[in-house]
C-alpha cells in the first residue's frame, strides 16, 4: 500500500507545517512512498526531503519577514506584494538548500497551476527544475505580477487549482495519506464575494479565471474528500487548532514561533496515537 505525504501552502501559516516536518526529521519519520505539495507546502518539503531541520522555520521567521519579499509600498508602485522568486533565490543561497532528487530520497511533486487551462500540473523536481516549479508554486496572482514560463507555458501559484493535492495523491496510487493541512479541521473556504478586481486582471485568460473563481468550491470539496475517503484510503491529518493565529501574510514573528510550536505539538501527538495504535 503506497503511502504519501501531503502538505497544503498558505504563506506564512506554512508555518505549522514547518513544526510538523521539523518533529517528524527528529523523529526519522520518512516512511513514504512520494510527498506532493503546492506553495509554500512544496517550500517546506523541499527541506524535509533534503534532511535540513531547521530550515523551513529559519526562511519563514527570518527571510519571509524581510521588506525585500513582503512589501506593500513595492505593490502599490507596480511591484510585487511578496516576491517568491527573491525569497527562494535568496534562501537556496543562503542556506545551501539541495536539490530534493538526491538517490534514495523521497521524490516530491509540485502543484503548479498551468495559465491556459486553468488545471494544476503535478511535476517531479529535480535539480534542473526546481527553481521553476517552486518559484511558479508560490507565484499568488496579483501578488506576485508575474507568470512563470516553463517549457513555453505560463504557470502561477498550484493554489489556485488545487490546494490540498489529496485526490492527486490517491490518483498517483496511494492509499495512506498524511495530510498537513494549514486551517484548522472544520475550517471552510468562503466564496468571493466580489468578482470585479479578478474579472479586470485575467479576464482576458479565461480559464484561469474560473479557477481563482471556482478556487472556494474546489477546496471545500477536497475537504470533503478528506473527510469522508475512498473505502480503500486512510488519511491521517494534522492541522493546527482553533489556536493557531497566523494568517497568510502574518509578519509578527512571535506568532510565528508559536505557531511552529503548535506544529510540533500536533506531530508528537500523532506520532504518540500512532505508537499507542
Amino acid at each position: 500500500m503506497k503511502k504519501a505525504l501531503v502538505v497544503e501552502g498558505g504563506a506564512m501559516r506554512g508555518i505549522f507545517a514547518a513544526g510538523v516536518l521539523d518533529k517528524f526529521m527528529e523523529e526519522n519519520i520518512y516512511d513514504f512512498d512520494f510527498a506532493l505539495g503546492v506553495s509554500a507546502g512544496a517550500t517546506n518539503l523541499s527541506t524535509y526531503i533534503a534532511k535540513m531541520h531547521g530550515l523551513s522555520k529559519k526562511i519563514i521567521t527570518e527571510y519571509a519577514t524581510k521588506r525585500d519579499f513582503f512589501s506593500p509600498l513595492r505593490f502599490v508602485k507596480g511591484g510585487h506584494m511578496t516576491d517568491v522568486h527573491w525569497l527562494w533565490h535568496y534562501s537556496k543561497e543562503m542556506l545551501n538548500i539541495p536539490a530534493p532528487c538526491v538517490q534514495g530520497s523521497i521524490p516530491l511533486f509540485v502543484g503548479i497551476t498551468n495559465v491556459a487551462t486553468g488545471k494544476c500540473e503535478y511535476i517531479r523536481a529535480h535539480k534542473d527544475n526546481i527553481d521553476d516549479i517552486i518559484v511558479a508554486s508560490c507565484a499568488l496572482p496579483t501578488a506576485y505580477r508575474d507568470q512563470i514560463e516553463i517549457n513555453g507555458k505560463r504557470y502561477v501559484d498550484g493554489g489556485v487549482a488545487d490546494a490540498i493535492p489529496v485526490i492527486q495523491a490517491y490518483k498517483m496510487g496511494a492509499r495512506e495519506l498524511t495530510v498537513i493541512l494549514s486551517q484548522p479541521v472544520g475550517f471552510s473556504k468562503p466564496q468571493v464575494k466580489s468578482t470585479w478586481l479578478l474579472e479586470k486582471m485575467y479576464g482576458n485568460q479565461p480559464l484561469l479565471l474560473q479557477a481563482l473563481l471556482n478556487r472556494a468550491t474546489t477546496y471545500n470539496e477536497t475537504l470533503a474528500f478528506i473527510k469522508k475517503p475512498p473505502s480503500d484510503c486512510i488519511i491521517n491529518v494534522i492541522a493546527p487548532d482553533e489556536g493557531f493565529s497566523v494568517k497568510r501574510l502574518t509578519m509578527d514573528k512571535h506568532k510565528l514561533l508559536k505557531g511552529y510550536a503548535l506544529g510540533r505539538r500536533m506531530a508528537r501527538r500523532t506520532i504518540k496515537h500512532t505508537e499507542c495504535a
